[in-house]
C-alpha cells in the first residue's frame, strides 16, 4: 500500500502558482484555446456558461491519452470513475454523490441520446468533444443525471471525404484497430459515416487455484468487435435528419477481483460476522477462482443502438426531435465466492443474466439565443423493460427475478433574460412522472409504483469584464425509487423510495493575463435526502443477498478548481483540484447495528465509494523539426481513500497514477509512444463489503487495476 500526505498537494499548488507567474510575465502573444459547449442544449462559449463544466476536444483527448470514460477522472475535477468490476460497472461519481450498486447517479449522452452503458470505440471515432457537466442536470437532461452528466458531441457525416485509421499495440497483448470513413453519397443532400473496431486485451493477472485445471489461467481479458453507421439527409438548408446505428459485442474474461479473507479481521471479533477496520490489502497472488465450474467465467454483452435526430432551423428558431432505441443482453459467468473451493455446494457459481430494451423520444423548440429574452421548451418520453435472472450451474436452474417496466413522461423548459449587458438570469424546470411495474418471475410479481417530480434550476450570472464572470445557482435533482427483484428477499425489502438533492453553487470563470491563464472555481453545498444505498440481507448463516434501501440524509460541501496556462504557443500547463466533504446527518445501517449492538446510527460518517480529495497536474510541450511536430504530454493524478460502506470501517487506500505520451505528427500522420500507469500502481481501485463463505464471516472483495503498460499508436486522418 502507498501512503500520501498533503505535502504533494502543496507542492503541486506551489508549482502551479509559479507557472502562472511565469505566464503573466511572458511576452509571447498566445492565449488559452476557446471552447464552445452545448451543455444547455445550445452552443455557448465555455467561459460564459454559468455551470461547472470540463470540456476537451478530440485532438486534446488523443494527445492526452483519453481513450475511455475512466480516463476522464484525470481531467475533470470532482469526477471519479474506476473499473471497480471490469467493464460492467463504469459508474461515474460526481461531487461525492456515489452509490455501490444500482443505477449510477450520473449518465452519459451522445448527441443528446441517453447511453445506458459505456460508449463503443466506434462511437468515439468521430467524437469532436466531451463535456463533463457537474451538479444536477435533471431540469434539461432528466433521468439518471442526479449528480451530473457526461455529454459527447460527434462530427456529422461530412460533405467531403474524410477518414481515420488508428492502430494500437501495447503490452499484455493489447491490440486495437479502428477505421472510420465519412463522405457524400449525393452531393449536398445525403452523406454517410461508418466506423469499425476490433479490440483485444490479453489480461495480466493469473488465477491461483492449485489442483484445478484453471490454475494459472489469465483473467481480466477484454475483447470488442463493433461498428457504427450514420446517414445525414439535408433536403433543404433548414432541415436535416441524422440516422445513427451502432452494434458492439463484448466478450471479457472474469474480472480481476480477489477476496480478503476473514482471517484478516481485526475488529468486532466478539460478533458472529466480525469485521476489518482499516485499508484492505488485496494483491494479485490472492486471486483464486473456481473457473472450471462457470464455463471459464467472464462477461459477454451484445448491444445495439439506433437513433434518429431531426432538426429544423428557421429564422433563428430551432425545432429538434430525437428518437432512440437500445437493446442489450448480458451474461456474467462468475465465481461469487472468489475462492478456488466449491463452497456452499456450488450455489455461488452462477450466470447472471440481464436483458434491457428501451425507447426514448424528445421534442424541443428553442428561440434565437442572441435575443435578450430567450427560451426553450420540450417534452420527453422514455419506456424500457429490464429482465434479470440467475442461472446456477449446480442445479441447472434459472432463478427468474421478473421484469421491470419503466415509463417516464416529462415536460421541460428554460427561460433566460439579460437584465443588463452584464447581469443575466435563467430559470429551468422539468416536471416528470415515472411509473414502474414489476411483473412475472418465480414469485409471479405484480408491484407498481409512481413517482412524480418537479426539478427546477435557477441561475444568475454577472459579467464583471469580458474575461471574468461570477455566477450562482440553485438546482434540484431526483432519482426515482425502484424494486429489488431478487426473489429471495422478503416483501419488506422489495422496494425503495425516491432520493432527492438540492445543489447550491457559487463560482467564477476567468481568463487572466490577456487570456494566457484560465482559472475556473466553483464551491457547492448539496442537501441530499433519502439516499439510496446498497445493503446486505442475511438470509441465513450461509446465504446473503444485496439490495437497495434508503439510508437517510447527507450533506456534501466542496470546491473545484480548474486551471490551465499557455506559457508559450507550444507549452501549456494544467491542473485540477477537488474537495468533496460528505457527512451523514441522519442515517442508520442495520449491519453496523448488528456489530455494535446499538441503533446503527452513522451520523458524521462519509459516503462510501467517494474520495474526499482529488487533484491532477499535467503539461504538454511541443517542438518542431522542419515539417515534423513532436510533443510530450504527462499527467499525474491522485484520489484519496474510498470507504466500503456507510459505517466507514474499511476502505481502499488513496491511489495515484501517472501517464506519459511522446508523439510525432506530420501532415495527416501521428505516432504516439505511450506509458499508462508508469509507476505500476496496482493498489485496489474498489472495495465491496462481502462474506468469506469458508467461515461465514465478513470478507472484503477488492478490484485490481491494470498495471504499467507501454504501447504505440499510429493514426492517420485524411
Amino acid at each position: 500500500m502507498r501512503h500520501h500526505t498533503h505535502a504533494l498537494a502543496v507542492t503541486a499548488v506551489a508549482a502551479g502558482l509559479s507557472v502562472l507567474a511565469s505566464a503573466a510575465s511572458a511576452q509571447d502573444a498566445v492565449q488559452v484555446d476557446e471552447i464552445i459547449v452545448t451543455a444547455r442544449k445550445t452552443s455557448e462559449r465555455l467561459q460564459e456558461v454559468p455551470l461547472a463544466i470540463t470540456a476537451l476536444n478530440a485532438e486534446e483527448m488523443q494527445r492526452r491519452g483519453i481513450r475511455e470514460v475512466t480516463d476522464l477522472s484525470s481531467i475533470a475535477p470532482g469526477l471519479n470513475i474506476e473499473k471497480d468490476q471490469g467493464r460492467r460497472f463504469e459508474r461515474p461519481v460526481i461531487r461525492g454523490q456515489a452509490n455501490v450498486f444500482g443505477s449510477p447517479n450520473a449518465a452519459s449522452f451522445i448527441d443528446g441520446v441517453y447511453i445506458p452503458d459505456s460508449l463503443f470505440a466506434t462511437e468515439m471515432a468521430f467524437v469532436d468533444q466531451v463535456e463533463v457537466i457537474k451538479g444536477p442536470q435533471s431540469a434539461l437532461y432528466g433521468r439518471q443525471t442526479f449528480s451530473g452528466a457526461i455529454s459527447y458531441t460527434t462530427r456529422k457525416p461530412s460533405q467531403e471525404v474524410e477518414g481515420l485509421i488508428r492502430a494500437t499495440a501495447a503490452e499484455h497483448d493489447e491490440y486495437n484497430f479502428l477505421m472510420g470513413l465519412s463522405g457524400p453519397l449525393v452531393k449536398d443532400v445525403l452523406s454517410a459515416q461508418a466506423s469499425v473496431n476490433y479490440y483485444t486485451y490479453g489480461g495480466e493477472y493469473r488465477n491461483n487455484a492449485p489442483g484445478t485445471p484453471s490454475d494459472g489461467k489469465t483473467i481480466g481479458q477484454e475483447k470488442t468487435v463493433g461498428g457504427t453507421l450514420a446517414l445525414m439527409y439535408t433536403p433543404t438548408s433548414e432541415l436535416s435528419f441524422i440516422l445513427r446505428g451502432s452494434y458492439a459485442h463484448n466478450n471479457d474474461g472474469h474480472e480481476p477481483m480477489a477476496i480478503q479473507r476473514s482471517t484478516a479481521n481485526n475488529c468486532y471479533l466478539n460478533t458472529r460476522t466480525q469485521y476489518y477496520c482499516g485499508a484492505i490489502n488485496v494483491t494479485p497472488d490472492m486471486i483464486g477462482l473456481n473457473l472450471d465450474e462457470v464455463g471459464g467465467g467472464g462477461v459477454e454483452r451484445k448491444t445495439g443502438r439506433l437513433s434518429l435526430t431531426a432538426e429544423y432551423d428557421h429564422g433563428g428558431y430551432t425545432l429538434t426531435s430525437i428518437s432512440a432505441y437500445n437493446d442489450s443482453e448480458e451474461h456474467r459467468k462468475a465465481d461469487l465466492d472468489y475462492l478456488p473451493q466449491r463452497l456452499l455446494g456450488g450455489s455461488l457459481h452462477v450466470d447472471d443474466r440481464v436483458n434491457i430494451k428501451g425507447f426514448s423520444q424528445e421534442f424541443r423548440i428553442a428561440s434565437p439565443r442572441a435575443e435578450r429574452l430567450h427560451w426553450m421548451a420540450g417534452a420527453y418520453y422514455f419506456n424500457s423493460d429490464r429482465w434479470d435472472g440467475r442461472y446456477r450451474y449446480v442445479s441447472r436452474a434459472l432463478q427468474n427475478n421478473g421484469t421491470i417496466e419503466t415509463e417516464n413522461l416529462a415536460a421541460f423548459g428554460l427561460v433566460g433574460f439579460d437584465f443588463t449587458d452584464k447581469l443575466s438570469g435563467t430559470a429551468e424546470v422539468r416536471v416528470a412522472e415515472e411509473k414502474l411495474h414489476l411483473t412475472g418471475g418465480d414469485s409471479n410479481f405484480d408491484y407498481e409504483a409512481t413517482y412524480r417530480s418537479t426539478n427546477p434550476r435557477f441561475t444568475l450570472s454577472y459579467k464583471a469584464t469580458d474575461d471574468l464572470m461570477f455566477y450562482g445557482l440553485a438546482a434540484r435533482g431526483n432519482k426515482p425509487g425502484g424494486f429489488n427483484t431478487d426473489v429471495r428477499l422478503s416483501p419488506a425489502d422489495r422496494s425503495y423510495g425516491e432520493e432527492t438533492a438540492w445543489n447550491y453553487e457559487l463560482g467564477f470563470k476567468s481568463d487572466l493575463f490577456d487570456r494566457r491563464v484560465r482559472l475556473n472555481v466553483a464551491g457547492y453545498y448539496i442537501d441530499w435526502s433519502n439516499q439510496q444505498m446498497t445493503q446486505v440481507a442475511n438470509l441465513s448463516a450461509t446465504e446473503t443477498v444485496s439490495f437497495i434501501r434508503n439510508v437517510g440524509e447527507v450533506e456534501v460541501k466542496g470546491v473545484e478548481v480548474e486551471a490551465q496556462t499557455k506559457i508559450t504557443s507550444d507549452w501549456s500547463v494544467r491542473g485540477t483540484f477537488a474537495y468533496a466533504d460528505s457527512e451523514y446527518t441522519n442515517a442508520t445501517d442495520p449491519d453496523f447495528a448488528t456489530l455494535t449492538g446499538g441503533d446503527g446510527d452513522v451520523r458524521g460518517k462519509a459516503i462510501p465509494n467517494a474520495p474526499k480529495i482529488q487533484y491532477s497536474l499535467g503539461s504538454n510541450y511541443a517542438w518542431y523539426v522542419g515539417e515534423n511536430r513532436f510533443f510530450v504530454d504527462g499527467t499525474y493524478s491522485f484520489r484519496s481513500k474510498k470507504y466500503d460502506q456507510v459505517a466507514n470501517l474499511a476502505w481502499v487506500d488513496g491511489r495515484d497514477t501517472a501517464n506519459v505520451q511522446l508523439g510525432w505528427e506530420r501532415g495527416p500522420h501521428r505516432v504516439i509512444l505511450f506509458g499508462r500507469n508508469i509507476f505500476d500502481n496496482i493498489d485496489p481501485v474498489g472495495i465491496v463489503r462481502y462474506s468469506d463463505f469458508t467461515t461465514n464471516r465478513r470478507g472484503f472483495v477488492g478490484s485490481l487495476p491494470r498495471g504499467r503498460q507501454i504501447g504505440l499508436t499510429y493514426e492517420a486522418n485524411f
